[in-house]
């Protein structure tokens, strides 16, 4: 687990009947919205990506944080509690221009 200011990263999965209420842009509209209330609270969480696998019924996130209670805070807060955070040594990302 991260300490400190250092940021680092999260892999939170939730199996997609758990959080199939409603569409999954409402749920990270809530997500970011919840990681900017708990940032502002002083413990800096942010949503960096998401990813949907329809036929495994799973969604993920990545979160950048210095503590895992901080990602589950958020996701906690949403609605949407984790069914799984690991900390991800290493996450890269690109963008498709």
């Amino acid at each position: 687990m991260e300490t400190g200011n250092t940021v680092g990263r999260y892999l939170v999965e939730w199996f997609r009947p758990a959080i199939a209420d409603e569409p999954l842009d409402r749920v990270v509209a809530r997500l970011k919205d919840c990681a900017t209330s708990v940032s502002s609270a002083g413990a800096p969480v942010t949503l960096l990506a998401t990813l949907s696998v329809p036929t495994d019924e799973v969604v993920f996130a990545v979160f950048g944080s210095s503590s895992e209670r901080g990602v589950l805070d958020v996701c906690q807060m949403a609605g949407c509690p984790a069914q799984r955070v690991t900390a991800a040594a290493e996450a890269q990302f690109w963008s498709e221009t």
